[in-house]
């Protein structure tokens, strides 16, 4: 590759999650100059640096503490971030050496545009969660909206152009940027590639109670920012109509 997009990688983590163990040695695929930001509600563990040497990853990792909550530990991941494309990942993610030159790849050709990856949950053995996938696919492809388990990336100007994440939002600031993103014409891209996250809750909560719940509330965040978008689509037109020589 010619060009090799320096990226920091953004993960909330909270204190007594251990997932994030897993995913340290997926890190090393990424390419020298990144950098990797766990901002999370607490110290870090005991045996951090015991890992982190393990893994290969050395001084390329810094631990922030924030207070607790998503959008604001994303958010200050992206301040302190000192690369100019942010990669937001959550901390059960897995990704292959395969994915993150597909990544990287996606980023070259589209340089402007918000990336995801394709989802896949981790060891997938009943068919339900087969179902979530098509779902996965057919929500961020053909509707256009892809959440933060597909590893959301963008230029860290066009970020906080976008008004950084939602700190006031109950729930969905991912699916909320992507609006936004949506909204001031910034395109979407799929890189091609494949994401891996846990499906522990569907198995402790039950597939049912877990998805009807994320369609719902789905749908409530997504009606509203749907007319928002067709009313700027309409003012951008009539704007345009209004500029013409012609009109």
């Amino acid at each position: 590759m010619n060009f090799v997009p320096e990226i920091s990688v953004v993960i909330p983590v909270l204190q007594e999650d251990t997932a994030l163990r897993s995913l340290l040695p997926d890190l090393v695929s990424f390419p020298p100059s990144t950098e990797f930001l766990f901002v999370s509600d607490g110290p870090a563990p005991i045996e951090w640096n015991p890992d982190l040497q393990q893994a290969g990853l050395g001084e390329r990792c810094v631990w922030h503490q924030s207070q607790t909550g998503r959008a604001l530990q994303m958010n200050l991941g992206a301040e302190v971030a000192r690369n100019p494309y942010l990669l937001f990942l959550h901390a059960d993610s897995r990704l292959s050496l395969q994915s993150v030159d597909r990544f990287l790849d996606s980023l070259q050709t589209a340089p402007r545009a918000l990336h995801y990856f394709d989802l896949e949950f981790q060891q997938q053995s009943f068919f339900l969660m087969r179902l979530n996938c098509w779902g996965v696919y057919f929500r961020s492809h053909c509707l256009g909206m892809p959440f933060g388990d597909q590893g959301l990336c963008l230029r860290r100007d066009l970020f906080f152009e976008l008004g950084k994440y939602d700190e006031t939002a109950a729930y969905g600031e991912d699916h909320l940027l992507v609006w936004k993103a949506r909204q001031h014409g910034i395109r979407l891209k799929c890189n091609g590639a494949v994401i891996q996250t846990s499906a522990r809750k569907y198995r402790e909560q039950g597939w049912c109670k877990v998805t009807c719940k994320h369609l719902w509330l789905t749908f409530c965040q997504a009606a509203p920012q749907f007319l928002l978008l067709i009313k700027e689509r309409i003012c951008a037109w009539f704007r345009c109509r209004a500029q013409s020589p012609s009109s």
